[in-house]
């Protein structure tokens, strides 16, 4: 066999295509990255929720103190429609991909803490968690 011929079938044989070993560390990766972003998307529904949760949590808690450090009643509004809560200082609005199953309310916390009373339910995906306004005492629990 001529020189050249031999050269000419190494060449060909390198170039022809893909190692078995790149295409298989190429769907490795790809099944990785797809794990990551599946795992992440779903923590991110119950981060923010437990973000909401808490950002709601401390607002009520402002208010219940507003009202007994200034001996007026603090009004809290809540509205479904626009995933909000708000007090005369401060207001929040729900994180994407957060709902309410709770009809929208008007609280008046008074300075003794006593008030209408909320039980302010929660939703991302599959994650549900409810901040309750006690209406007696105005104690503020969170729940999943």
């Amino acid at each position: 066999m001529p020189m050249w011929k031999a050269r000419r079938s190494k060449r060909r044989r390198s170039t022809r295509g893909f190692a078995m070993v790149e295409v298989l560390v190429t769907v490795a990766i790809v099944i990785l990255v797809g794990t990551v972003a599946i795992f992440a998307l779903g923590r991110s529904d119950r981060a923010q929720l437990q973000n909401d949760v808490a950002e709601i949590a401390l607002i009520l808690q402002q208010a219940r103190l507003q009202a007994a450090e200034t001996g007026q009643p603090v009004e809290v509004q809540y509205s479904r429609e626009d995933r909000s809560l708000a007090t005369p200082t401060a207001s929040y609005e729900f994180g994407r991909g957060v709902t309410s199953t709770t009809e929208s309310a008007r609280i008046v916390i008074r300075p003794s803490g006593e008030s209408e009373g909320l039980d302010l339910v929660l939703v991302a995906g599959d994650f549900t968690r409810s901040v309750a306004l006690d209406w007696l005492t105005g104690q503020i629990r969170i729940a999943r």
